[in-house]
């Protein structure tokens, strides 16, 4: 009993148990972690986020300042990487995972492919760049349910055919253009709605047809001129198709990254094979 009330046994039994705290979370007190040393990139990195945020010089004081916080907080990194803190943190995980697709990715975000490599992506994804048809055509709106009383429309459609002004007769009133001219497919869609916009293509030329539905309901249509689409040059979709361009490198990059990881690991799934 006596031997327990010494203070050397009291050292030894603390030691013991941090010597096997840090053996059971596996931590490594390397003495080699414990040297800090702020060089002259690290000033130079604390000085330019200094005038971003300052748009100015910091003076000495306030650099020493800047100098104090770095080292206190990779002082507290490290404790926090020893302690295992960032394990099993879901924010740190993802932070990671993050880093780690940047890094593996940032040769192909600032790549600058040549022409030739651009002009042939753009030929191989023709149908995406392509402009859509354009349309000029003239509606009569007819309203959400037209009472055309004993007629039906297609005889209306026909008296409209013979005598263009006999329609004014049943149009109603809306806030919409009563003429279009050279409208791609995207600006008919956001007036009239997509429905109208997919059932001009078959709405025959230079005579009026309907009626065909719209988000408003119903209309008469006459296209008096229809141009058909056509692949852009690459000078007017440089941006688009360079983005794309790197979004699929980059894609691809980062599919054959993960791979080249993926090899090296053994992955058991409960319940599955």
């Amino acid at each position: 009993m006596k031997l327990l009330k010494e203070p050397l046994v009291h050292f030894l039994i603390g030691a013991l148990l941090i010597f096997g705290f840090f053996w059971a979370t596996g931590s490594n007190r390397d003495p080699a972690d414990y040297d800090i040393a702020i060089g002259k990139t690290d000033i130079e990195r604390l000085e330019t986020a200094w005038i971003q945020n300052f748009r100015r010089l910091p003076t000495d004081a306030e650099l020493a300042s800047l100098i104090d916080q770095e080292i206190k907080e990779e002082i507290y990194y490290r404790e926090a990487l020893r302690l295992g803190l960032d394990r099993d943190d879901p924010v740190v995980r993802r932070r990671l995972f993050t880093k780690m697709r940047f890094l593996d990715n940032r040769e192909i975000s600032n790549a600058e492919p040549s022409d030739t490599v651009l002009q042939k992506w753009l030929d191989n994804h023709a149908e995406k760049y392509s402009q859509s048809a354009r349309y000029s055509f003239e509606q009569i709106y007819l309203g959400q349910d037209p009472d055309f009383g004993k007629q039906s429309a297609t005889t209306i459609l026909e008296k409209l055919k013979k005598s263009p002004e006999s329609g004014e007769k049943w149009r109603q009133p809306l806030s919409l253009a009563r003429a279009v001219r050279k409208a791609e497919n995207a600006a008919i869609e956001r007036q009239f709605g997509e429905i109208f916009s997919a059932q001009l293509n078959a709405v025959p030329m230079d005579q009026w047809h309907g009626p065909i539905q719209s988000g408003f309901g119903l209309h008469f249509v006459k296209i008096s001129e229809k141009l058909p689409g056509a692949a852009p040059a690459l000078e007017d979709v440089r941006q688009t198709v360079l983005n794309d361009w790197r979004a699929a490198q980059k894609a691809a990059q980062e599919e054959d990254a993960f791979q080249a990881y993926r090899k090296d690991y053994s992955v058991t799934i409960a319940g599955r094979e």
